[in-house]
């Protein structure tokens, strides 16, 4: 049906307007019957009553649908018919009624029919103001009449004015069409202002159930590792079962963990929305990667009676990407994989394709599980979204894993694709090409147990936090230092000015004084300590803020929350000559 294509969308608009027009066509009727009796034709007043008032019940029949809404059934030669001939015979009549008058009175009379004419196809402005086609549908007639008016004259004999009066006529009739155009342009742009406006109310509408939903599960998840952090800290506390203590401390790391992956899936998911999650490219050893992810979880399958498989250790193959985000990606697919499976096998398979100077990676994580069904599958991807309310109350989880995990992947280039049979279990791919690397040496460092000190530190530990202060307190009690705490760096730095250190934790968000702010003027007084090895912390760990903390000259950098043992392995880091920075060393 393209023939109405154009016309069809616009007709509701129309026939709202020609409604609005009825009480005007009633008056406009009184005054035709008025003007008849005026020009001696009284014989026509009761069949033009008669016309007009057939013609508007059709009008009103034949617009009803457009009215009241009737789909894709509006687009029918029968529904669109009859709503185009009412309106081109509505114009039709008070049009010829018009010319009836202007030519059978006197000056008055014509000059009011002519204003009649004149009047209606100013009044087809409103009900044809969305398109041109319907516009010149309704004014058709009265511009018949309009240049009928004059032709009657000429027809008489009267020629004499014929060309002037034509015209004004043709540009009365090319305004006209004018401003309709600037009209037309006017109402599509508030049309198109308020459907902009309506997709935006809609949009933060469904930001602001995205903002709730997500309120609430995660209060409702984070009750959880609280409730037994808690419960074991009160455990500790009492000392009522000192063999229970090792079993306590477990329990505390394992909801502390909890919350943090949490908090970095929420963290991770608001970066990638702002469009702030910076990818990073650095060489890396895939076949380690596997290895230590697989090694990192297989205690964990272990525990549920599961058999974790990977790819056998074989010969390096170092690319260039991001490991840390690979390895978060993975390590969301086979959290969930173990979570979701009950008995069987969990597999971590991987196939390399490509020659040259780029590999294409294909990264499969099988599970045996209870799989996906197929209404499931449709928003698995979806943010706060669990495949279905017995999952959420079963598992738990925020719904945001496999979410960040899909992002992270397009945004290395890649994708993240499942496949499932409902009691088959489910298959998570994700595909990914990366140029080739350059072998790199490993890291060392201290893990686990404290460095072993020769002499006892003397430490300035900076943080806005009591909890923070005394948690770095209790962290550092086995290595047996001389502890100084500050809570803001201004303090920090009148701390740095009256006694030697031998290392500060600084904390990197603070008000006032912050501790990049802190460290600058550290490094840039000639004071005793402007050479100390400062270690920054915080829990902000994008590439761009960790380079901000180098610059303004800390020695290292750890990411909160504060892992004992990487703190233990960063002071140990400190305590080597190579530690204080160049900057300091030219200040020295």
């Amino acid at each position: 049906m393209g023939l109405y294509a154009d016309i069809v969308p616009h007709l509701a608009t129309s026939a709202r307007e020609r409604r609005g027009q009825i009480p005007v066509r009633v008056i406009l009727g009184a005054m035709i019957c008025w003007m008849l009796y005026a020009a001696d034709r009284t014989e026509l007043i009761a069949p033009w009553i008669v016309l007009t008032t057939a013609v508007q019940l059709l009008e009103w029949r034949a617009l009803a649908p457009f009215r009241n809404g009737g789909g894709a059934a509006l687009e029918r030669h029968a529904v669109v018919l009859p709503a185009l001939g009412a309106t081109m015979l509505m114009a039709g009549i008070h049009a010829g009624a018009a010319a009836l008058i202007w030519s059978s009175g006197g000056q008055i009379l014509s000059t009011v029919a002519v204003l009649i004419v004149v009047g209606g196809m100013i009044n087809n402005l409103a009900s044809g103001i969305e398109n041109r086609a319907l516009y010149l549908i309704g004014t058709a007639p009265y511009a018949v009449a309009l240049f009928a008016m004059p032709a009657s004259r000429w027809l008489e004999g009267e020629t004499r004015h014929l060309p002037l009066l034509l015209g004004c006529l043709a540009l009365f009739f090319g305004a006209l069409l004018s401003v309709w155009g600037r009209v037309h342009a006017a109402r599509m742009a508030e049309i198109g202002a308020i459907r902009e406006a309506g997709v935006r109310l809609a949009q933060a509408e469904a930001a602001m159930a995205d903002r709730a939903a997500m309120a609430a599960i995660v209060s409702h998840e984070l009750r959880t590792p609280v409730s037994a952090i808690l419960a074991g800290a009160h455990v500790i506390r009492h000392g009522d079962r000192p063999e229970a203590t090792p079993e306590t401390a477990d329990l505390i790391i394992d909801a502390g963990r909890l919350m943090t992956g949490m908090l970095n899936d929420l963290l991770d998911h608001s970066k990638i929305e702002a469009r702030a999650m910076a990818i990073e490219a650095r060489d890396f050893d895939l076949t380690a990667l596997l290895a230590d992810t697989e090694r990192f979880w297989r205690p964990q399958a272990a525990e549920k009676g599961l058999t974790l498989t990977a790819p056998t250790a074989g010969e390096a193959l170092w690319l260039k990407g991001d490991p840390y985000r690979l390895r978060q990606i993975l390590n969301n697919l086979i959290s969930n994989a173990i979570k979701f499976t009950e008995a069987g096998e969990v597999a971590l398979e991987a196939r390399v394709a490509g020659e040259g100077a780029g590999r294409s990676l294909t990264l499969t994580v099988r599970d045996e599980g209870a799989g996906i069904a197929p209404d499931a599958m449709s928003r698995l991807f979806t943010p706060f979204a669990q495949g279905s309310a017995e999952v959420a109350r079963t598992y738990g989880g925020t719904g945001l894993g496999l979410t960040v995990s899909r992002d992270l992947a397009r945004l290395m280039g890649g994708e993240l694709t499942a496949a499932s049979v409902a009691g088959e279990g489910a298959a998570f791919t994700l595909t990914l090409t990366l140029p080739l690397g350059e072998p790199v040496a490993e890291e060392a460092g201290a893990e686990g147990e404290g460095p072993e000190l020769s002499r006892q530190l003397r430490v300035l530990a900076v943080d806005d936090h009591e909890i923070n202060r005394r948690t770095l307190a209790l962290v550092l009690q086995p290595l047996d230092v001389e502890l100084v705490t500050a809570s803001d760096g201004a303090s920090a730095l009148e701390a740095l000015a009256a006694r030697p250190f031998d290392v500060v934790l600084m904390d990197v968000n603070m008000p006032g004084i912050d501790g990049n702010e802190a460290t600058r003027r550290l490094r840039a007084s000639d004071g005793i300590n402007a050479t100390t090895p400062v270690i920054g912390f915080s829990a902000g760990t994008e590439a761009a803020q960790v380079a901000a903390c180098r610059a303004a000259g800390m020695t290292d950098w750890l990411a909160k929350p504060l892992e004992p043992a990487k703190l233990y392995a960063a002071l140990d880091r400190a305590m080597r000559p190579e530690a204080v920075p160049e900057t300091a060393r030219d200040v020295a």
